[in-house]
């Protein structure tokens, strides 16, 4: 897919809050389609201080987008291109929870009642409420309307008391939702996310399908007795 944006200067902003990076990530990355870029690699902090660094960063050397990738996935090789061409102030590519229930992270809903984004056509560019960090392409005048700190860990106040935190990602989707922007993911762009093994789409599809069966299994149980 060829691509031509005129006064455009990409930024790849890489968080390396892991002590190590995998080499799965760093074969996909290498081999990933990519115009000339800004690196901007952060370590040492929290992996909100990181993000928020990795944006003054771009904005300090005059890029007009900033693709935020985390260091635990693989990527496809077309990532950068089919993010780029939509042209959006804000998309993502679709991530695969690393961990149960392994569902795609892909969220409608408020803060304390979002569930995941079902009955979308696979490839398709799809509008959600929120949804991860690992991998979004910013259009960057969006830092310029919304004010710093942009990523921040915020305590979610529920009737005056406290029901657990906001993180990151999701609070930076309530910000950008605020300031009236759109959040997409490209569905076409398929990222694992590493764990001891790849956690991908069909992952998750065979566990979602023994998760069902299992809950079925224990309702004809409950049956027979």
């Amino acid at each position: 897919m060829s691509i031509k944006i005129s006064n455009f200067k990409l930024g790849i902003g890489i968080p390396a809050s892991l002590t190590h990076v995998p080499i799965a990530f760093f074969d996909s990355f290498i081999q990933m389609e990519k115009p000339t870029f800004e690196y901007i690699g952060m370590k040492n902090g929290p992996i909100d201080d990181l993000r928020n660094r990795i944006v003054e960063q771009a904005l300090s050397t005059g890029c007009s987008h900033l693709l935020m990738l985390d260091t635990d996935q693989i990527y496809p090789v077309d990532t950068v291109t089919k993010l780029l061409a939509h042209k959006l102030p804000v998309v993502h590519g679709k991530v695969v929870r690393r961990y149960p229930p392994f569902d795609e992270i892909l969220y409608e809903g408020t803060v304390g009642k979002y569930t995941t984004k079902t009955g979308y056509k696979d490839g398709e560019l799809l509008e959600v409420d929120a949804c991860g960090t690992g991998c979004v392409l910013y259009d960057m005048r969006i830092f310029y309307k919304i004010k710093p700190l942009w990523y921040t860990f915020e305590p979610h106040i529920v009737d005056g008391k406290q029901k657990g935190m906001i993180g990151e990602d999701i609070g930076m989707c309530i910000k950008l939702k605020k300031a009236g922007y759109k959040i997409y993911v490209d569905t076409s762009v398929k990222i694992g996310h590493l764990t001891l093994f790849n956690v991908d789409e069909a992952f998750s599809t065979l566990y979602q399908s023994l998760l069902k069966r299992q809950i079925e299994l224990n309702k004809e149980k409950e049956l027979t007795i």
